[in-house]
């Protein structure tokens, strides 16, 4: 069982009115990868938050997530040099694919945030990459938090008020004629997923997704999480929450 950590936030950024960027001390052990989440007590409730891991260094972990209920609200207004209650690194990771494969970063929504932290460990290991990143609409897109480096981007939103009109799975399937990809590490919603994993299987991709599942005690315990898969029930915050696309049974 992972021990509990109190973290002091180390700063504070709203972007967008709804958009929470945090950034932690790190008292994390083992270092946190890319694909792990953190179990955050937000506050006045029982029930912990996972947040994927943005990004990490040796003196601070990134967090980033949006507004939407009760308790992420409770989150979003923590101030600077205050204190968290954390249970991390939690769940597995994305797979550091060989340097001769042609990689894609597939990103829809608020996937973003594990996929920030894949994007600059590939930077910092010097291989080449592709970033796809969609939202919804301008309002949802926070493409100037990707990472600086030598990499193509692809950017799109459902209603074309920024980037090609397109969500990101039709913007990557589109692309493939011309931008060759082995391996795929993908996070967003699972209908996204879904779609992207029936592409991945038709062009013979592989591919590894980042589940969504909602959870409540985020240790394996309450079974709250699980994902049906060819190997039977998983639970996505013990097994997952990465997974290899085709391990999944797509309902």
């Amino acid at each position: 069982m992972k021990k509990h950590k109190i973290m002091q936030v180390l700063s504070k950024k709203i972007y967008k009115e709804k958009f929470v960027e945090l950034f932690l001390e790190n008292d994390l052990t083992p270092f946190p990868r890319p694909g792990q989440f953190l179990h955050i007590l937000t506050g006045g409730a029982f029930i912990r938050r996972p947040l994927s891991i943005a990004g990490c260094t040796e003196n601070s972990v990134r967090i980033l997530f949006e507004i939407k209920g009760k308790g992420t609200k409770k989150l979003s207004e923590i101030s600077k040099g205050q204190y968290l209650d954390i249970v991390g690194p939690v769940g597995n990771n994305f797979p550091l694919p060989d340097r001769k494969k042609e990689i894609s970063l597939v990103a829809g929504g608020m996937g973003l945030a594990p996929l920030l932290f894949l994007a600059s460990q590939l930077i910092s290991e010097k291989m080449n990459f592709k970033f796809f990143y969609g939202a919804r609409d301008k309002g949802h897109l926070l493409d100037f938090l990707l990472p600086k480096g030598d990499y193509k981007k692809f950017i799109s939103t459902d209603d074309g008020s920024d980037g090609e009109k397109l969500t990101v799975v039709e913007m990557f399937e589109r692309k493939l004629n011309n931008e060759k990809t082995d391996i795929v590490f993908a996070a967003g919603p699972y209908q996204m997923l879904k779609a992207l994993s029936e592409i991945c299987r038709n062009n013979n991709i592989e591919a590894y997704v980042s589940l969504e599942n909602i959870m409540f005690c985020g240790l394996g315990v309450c079974q709250g999480c699980v994902t049906e898969t060819i190997n039977g029930y998983k639970r996505v915050c013990r097994d997952g929450p990465v997974f290899d696309h085709r391990e999944i049974k797509w309902t």
